[in-house]
């Protein structure tokens, strides 16, 4: 899938981040949504792939749609 053809109302860019980091990004991008709104966040660190589903899970979001493109792993994540 391309990245540039997902519905999404914010962007994060994750990548190069280091421990809570990211999850730090995320936490403040989910903050300034609105219920029903999507953040589409992403990264190009491959434990992400197993990170951001544990963290949606935690923080009682729903991953709407994972996946990789051109090298970057990518998280549709719903508030």
């Amino acid at each position: 899938m391309d990245i540039g053809s997902i519905e999404c109302n914010m962007y994060a860019d994750i990548s190069g981040q280091d421990c809570a980091a990211p999850f730090s990004k995320l936490t403040e991008a989910i903050d300034a949504l609105q219920p029903g709104m999507k953040l589409l966040a992403v990264s190009q660190k491959e434990a992400m792939q197993s990170d951001v589903p544990a963290y949606c899970r935690q923080m009682n979001l729903e991953l709407v749609d994972q996946g990789e493109d051109d090298q970057q792993f990518y998280f549709l994540i719903m508030k």
